[in-house]
């Protein structure tokens, strides 16, 4: 797995538990068994304590406890905005969940499609049929005999019948699934094989003959009669945080398009498809401008997947640029003055304000505008205010502004 994530693969896995057991408990045990993961388990299926002894003693979890890279981050945005009807994990981490959770998401994975279909309706299911080191930890899959007794079996059953439900004919983006762990490969095949995907696009380095050999079973799934089939040759995190680039970009184009009309309006000038350029930010710098766009503020998720209640919004970054202001990670420069631009659509100017009391420590504009937010001139509180920067009662940076002074105190 890409960095900083770097998790354990099932060969070094079944070293770590070997060592671990071999040292400890049994010096005479088998030594074929140090990097068979399977086989490893299985001892312990047939001991009777793979619970007991393999999953609560000998498994390194903490091994799993990593920082999350780019492709988590894509994921858990893909998910809370349902911009991804759901997510597929065979992953035992908290990676994805952990992404979400810190963007301020109340997220939670689920087991199997009963959980899932709880879980739609509030974000795109993340299932984890293959279990989860934090949620029903000794019930985690490692040995193919687990497969046919329960809890597996059903989990693994109700999940095919959800994914039948939603998931039939449908695109597939599979990154990661040609596993080194074998019976994997054999429950990812039993569990994709009765949706009838229209495509499946693959994102893995290694070359397509390698991919066939380790799971022919998913191989024939994505090769499959009217299955458009797509292979690119690159890293499962470059390639998703790509895309979420991608998304996050088209997603601002919106933004600025929805507000063409007012703008011809507003300006007399003819709108020009220059003013919709975006300047090449990072995946996280472009989720921040999300989040402007939605009117949250740091701290809480941006949960849409297309825009909404933009056209004053879309207009004012249009008068922006039109005027000349330069595109920044947090906004825009214009005659020196660095700008924010918070959708301000339904709200009071001083509620939103106080909604955005944002760590000190992050930069802050010099001018806040809030278009579609109406200036009451109330405070928000008639508790005494904090300062801007304050570490004990902090509060807002920046002049806060709603569209009409905006447009005077910048000349636009």
């Amino acid at each position: 797995m890409a960095a900083p994530s770097s998790l354990p693969s099932a060969w070094r896995v079944a070293e770590n538990c070997f060592d671990n057991y071999q040292m400890n408990v049994d010096p005479d045990v088998d030594l074929s068994l140090r990097h068979d993961l399977e086989a490893l388990a299985q001892h312990f299926v047939d001991a009777n304590t793979l619970q007991s002894v393999f999953i609560e003693r000998l498994v390194p979890w903490g091994q799993f406890v990593r920082p999350p890279n780019a492709g988590h981050a894509a994921v858990a945005d893909f998910l809370t905005t349902k911009s991804a009807i759901a997510a597929l994990s065979a992953n035992y981490d908290t990676l994805i969940e952990r992404c979400a959770v810190e963007n301020g998401f109340d997220f939670q994975a689920s087991l199997d499609g009963e959980e899932a279909t709880v879980r739609a309706a509030t974000q795109g299911p993340l299932l984890k049929f293959h279990g989860c080191a934090t949620k029903d930890r000794p019930a985690t899959v490692w040995a193919p005999s687990q497969l046919n007794e329960p809890p597996i079996a059903g989990r693994i059953e109700r999940s095919k019948e959800w994914m039948a439900a939603n998931l039939r004919q449908k695109d597939l983006l599979v990154v990661g699934f040609w596993s080194d762990w074998d019976y994997l490969n054999e429950i990812l095949g039993n569990i994709l094989g009765d949706i009838s995907p229209l495509s499946v696009t693959v994102f893995d380095p290694a070359p397509v003959n390698e991919l066939e050999e380790k799971a022919p079973s998913l191989w024939g799934i994505a090769n499959g009669e009217g299955v458009n089939f797509v292979h690119v040759q690159q890293s499962g995190a470059e390639a998703l945080d790509e895309l979420r680039n991608a998304f996050s970009a088209k997603f601002l184009r919106l933004v600025l398009a929805s507000g063409r009309e007012t703008y011809e309006e507003i300006s007399g000038h003819v709108f020009e498809n220059a003013l919709l350029e975006m300047e090449e930010f990072d995946s996280e710098t472009l989720y921040g401008l999300r989040r402007d766009a939605e009117g949250v503020p740091i701290g809480q998720p941006a949960t849409l997947s297309s825009p909404a209640n933009c056209e004053i919004l879309g207009a004012f970054h249009l008068l922006l640029r039109k005027a000349g202001a330069i595109q920044t990670a947090l906004g825009y420069d214009l005659n020196g003055q660095s700008i924010r631009v918070v959708n301000g659509s339904g709200v009071a100017l001083s509620k939103l304000k106080a909604r955005f009391t944002e760590a000190p420590s992050l930069e802050a504009a010099d001018i806040v505008a809030a278009p579609g937010a109406t200036d009451y001139a109330l405070p928000a509180n008639v508790v005494r205010e904090g300062k801007a920067g304050d570490i004990v009662r902090p509060a807002p940076s920046g002049r806060w502004l709603d569209f009409e002074r905006a447009r005077v105190e910048l000349g636009i």
